[in-house]
């Protein structure tokens, strides 16, 4: 979870100085991060429905 939370807010800084007028930094590694970036948001989302899942039979049951 910290390394969403780092790349989430890890950026902000440099995007500051390109949202004031600056020329935009080339960053050699920015498709390894986006790559990165994708896989985690795919974790979260399979993460998060595995749990809606659980949730669901859990409820279904307790209906039964």
């Amino acid at each position: 979870m910290d390394f969403v939370m780092k790349q989430a807010l890890g950026g902000a800084t440099k995007d500051m100085g390109k949202m004031l007028g600056g020329e935009e930094e080339k960053d050699p590694d920015a498709q390894k991060k986006e790559e990165e970036r994708q896989e985690a948001l795919r974790q979260q989302d399979e993460e998060r429905k595995a749990k809606h899942a659980r949730m669901e039979a859990e409820r279904e049951k307790v209906r039964q």
